[in-house]
């Protein structure tokens, strides 16, 4: 994605450099508010579509069809979605009741409607973790990846929640969020990546700043055919994410052991409502980018591309889908936005029309050479 420069009021920094998460997240907010869709799209696209080059699920070829249906998201979002970019949602929804009466009509469309989902660690006053308590979760991260006996707190973390684990599986090295058939280098690269990532997001933060709140909490972020259910699975970790659960599990146990005075958890919303079946892919990828929910920043839990598990919208009917299209019509601002981005688009597409005028008056021509003898100034 472009090299936007770095406006952090840093005096000991010799040169601007990339934007951090929080900048650019910032930024997106705010172009979000102001219907700036094109910059937030262009941002997000370049920095995701090298991922599925060599894919099947978009075709990252025909950029115009994929920045149509991200315009589309965009113009159709709900407010609990702006919420999220905002970073807000979790403490918004606890007590904002416009917003929780806008989200009940999200959640009754969600049992039948495809949609996203997300998960954001924070309190239950809805306050993200600080940068300072991120690197808490780092350090207990590191050590439940060490070996057998080696690791402090990995027999107490695997039996957080079931299922348990022994203290002699523990001490042979058994992790419960490592072990599939065998310790899995996967999912422990995986893991390094997280730390990496939460590292570098720290260090992204000024030094005065790290026992302040993160603006935009650490997330997940996923598609569902029916995200009522796939939320209650995550919950009951069934063909739930690792990573973030593990994260979870951390934070609950540094909650009882004291180490932290607050409990953070995950906390789940469904953000976005699907109406066409070619948005299905590309809006778990853009809403995943623009959240940016990825180990390798510190922003999140999501390891690997978006877009990947997307079959069930296959399986949502035609006459569904115009349903849903329809309702979208009717009740997002989709319309009404749309509308809007054209007029103002075909207004500096006008703009940009420029023509050289051909000048046929020999006079005008010589008159702008300087060669027209009636045309002379005295010298004093």
């Amino acid at each position: 994605m472009p090299n936007h420069e770095s406006h952090v009021n840093d005096p000991g920094a010799i040169a601007p450099g990339p934007e951090t998460l929080s900048e650019r997240r910032t930024r997106w907010s705010r172009l979000l508010h102001l219907q700036q869709y094109q910059p937030i799209i262009s941002d997000v696209l370049d920095e995701e579509l090298p991922k599925y080059e060599n894919s099947a699920i978009i075709n990252v070829s025909d950029r115009i069809s994929l920045m149509r249906e991200c315009a589309l998201i965009l113009a159709s979002a709900p407010a609990v979605f702006a919420a999220a970019v905002n970073g807000s949602l979790v403490r918004q929804m606890l007590s904002d009741p416009e917003l929780q009466a806008k989200y009940a009509i999200i959640q009754e469309r969600a049992h039948d409607q495809p949609s996203i989902y997300v998960h954001f660690l924070a309190d239950d006053l809805g306050v993200a973790p600080t940068p300072n308590q991120y690197l808490v979760i780092r350090d207990v991260v590191l050590d439940y990846l060490k070996d057998g006996y080696n690791s402090e707190h990995a027999w107490h973390l695997d039996n957080i929640t079931p299922p348990s684990v022994t203290r002699a599986a523990s001490a042979q090295g058994h992790r419960k969020y490592i072990h599939t058939t065998t310790r899995s280098s996967r999912r422990v690269e995986t893991l390094h990546r997280l730390c990496q990532g939460i590292q570098k997001r720290s260090l992204d933060t000024p030094a005065g700043d790290r026992d302040t709140p993160l603006q935009f909490p650490p997330g997940e972020c996923g598609y569902s055919k029916n995200s009522h259910i796939r939320l209650a699975q995550h919950r009951a970790r069934q063909s739930s994410i690792y990573v973030m659960n593990l994260v979870e599990d951390i934070c609950t146990y540094l909650h009882r052991t004291r180490r932290f005075q607050q409990r953070f958890r995950m906390h789940q919303f469904i953000i976005y409502l699907i109406f066409r079946p070619s948005q299905a892919a590309i809006a778990e990828i853009f809403c995943s980018g623009l959240l940016q929910v990825w180990v390798e920043n510190g922003g999140g839990f999501n390891a690997y591309a978006a877009g990947r598990s997307v079959a069930t919208a296959g399986r949502v009917r035609m006459s569904e889908w115009d349903g849903h299209e329809k309702w979208a019509r009717q009740k997002s601002p989709v319309v009404e936005n749309m509308k809007s981005l054209k007029e103002r688009e075909e207004e500096w597409r006008k703009a940009l029309e420029w023509e050289i005028e051909v000048v046929e008056d020999v006079e005008m021509i010589q008159a702008s050479d300087g060669k027209d003898a009636t045309d002379k100034y005295e010298c004093f």
